[in-house]
């Protein structure tokens, strides 16, 4: 097997031990950014892995500065790391702006001291600000630019919160659950201890059911794909296949987090590639 093919079986790993969900929207990808998105993709992976699978913070700190040196003070042809190799091979490594890899870091790290919101608004802003690192750099290597209309804060609260999950989902400390509100824990009477001690309890099922509610509009406000033209549509369709994918997601968790959490998340149907199909329906 040739190195660079290597580096993709790599990148394919790693994205495997935290979002197998990219394997089915990667499909509805334009060709031209698909290669791309394999490598920038599994650079969101090993950094979500250093927070969710290190629980002694100064390990976890650095190994995201050992990151933040081979992105930042390097020239990334240099590197030997399969991730950044391939990023370089693809084309990506041009697209990226330093600046919002410096904030795809910084949000990492900020995450494993992060004090708990006191209540679901201060938890979108959370997930807002997680995620908008990673959509910017999609954006970037699929030649699109940010802000972009058509693109809701719904969509990026929705998708850093399915991030949140999958972090916890492989913590099996009381921080993995630092995210969930005060004040909700404080109306359903459960501690982070009980999340983590007894997943399944009703109480604990109530909560989270709360939390992902239709109430809070995690799933019921949608983008508008109209504001954008046709060349956008078609370069943002991996970024509203794998958002359908999420949404589905977080729709099926709404009664079974956190005790079918990984259950759910690792499980890829029918039905999950046809979310990601009328996902990307909305790019024409």
């Amino acid at each position: 097997m040739s190195g660079q093919s290597n580096d993709r079986l790599f990148c394919w790993e790693q994205i495997a031990a935290t979002n197998r969900l990219f394997r089915v929207s990667r499909v509805f990808a334009p060709a031209n950014c698909a290669d791309k998105l394999l490598p920038l993709y599994a650079l969101f992976s090993a950094i979500e892995q250093i927070g969710s699978t290190l629980s002694d913070p100064d390990v976890a700190n650095g190994k995201l500065n050992w990151w933040r040196q081979e992105c930042l003070h390097r020239d990334l042809a240099d590197s030997q790391h399969p991730v950044l190799k391939e990023l370089h091979r693809t084309g990506a490594a041009g697209d990226l702006r330093p600046d919002t890899v410096g904030d795809l870091l910084d949000g990492a790290a900020a995450r494993l001291s992060a004090r708990a919101p006191a209540d679901v608004e201060a938890l979108k802003k959370i997930c807002i600000e997680l995620f908008r690192p990673q959509l910017q750099l999609e954006l970037s290597v699929s030649g699109l630019s940010e802000p972009m209309p058509g693109i809701s804060a719904a969509l990026m609260a929705r998708n850093g919160m399915l991030q949140l999950l999958r972090e916890s989902g492989r913590k099996t400390e009381q921080g993995g659950y630092w995210w969930v509100p005060l004040n909700m824990m404080a109306r359903h009477g459960v501690g982070r201890e009980e999340i983590i001690r007894e997943p399944e309890s009703k109480a604990v099922n109530r909560l989270f059911s709360d939390i992902l509610g239709d109430d809070f509009l995690w799933i019921s406000t949608t983008d508008d794909p109209a504001m954008l033209s046709k060349t956008e549509l078609t370069h943002a369709r991996h970024l509203f296949s794998i958002s359908g994918l999420y949404e589905r997601k977080l729709g099926r968790l709404r009664d079974s987090v956190p005790a079918g959490l990984d259950r759910e998340l690792n499980r890829i149907g029918p039905s999950d590639v046809l979310a990601a199909w009328n996902g990307a329906r909305k790019s024409g």
